[in-house]
């Protein structure tokens, strides 16, 4: 009988993490070049964004993050 192993879940993000709404505004904005500057996924970006930052941010001491 073989074993099945998941790897583990990351560490849940407490969405209690400040993040700059400048800081997710580029990023969003980041996100919207890199795909061309297409219309449409405005919110799509925004959401992946924010909670891209929050792991960041979570993740740093003290809750700040260099750019990188």
């Amino acid at each position: 009988m073989s074993k099945v192993v998941t790897p583990p879940m990351a560490q849940p993000v407490s969405p209690m993490t400040k993040v700059p709404h400048d800081k997710i505004a580029m990023r969003a904005y980041e996100k919207w070049l890199k795909r061309g500057c297409k219309h449409g996924n405005h919110v799509q970006d925004w959401m992946e964004a924010e909670a891209e930052l929050r792991t960041e941010y979570s993740r740093s001491p003290g809750g700040t993050q260099t750019r990188r």
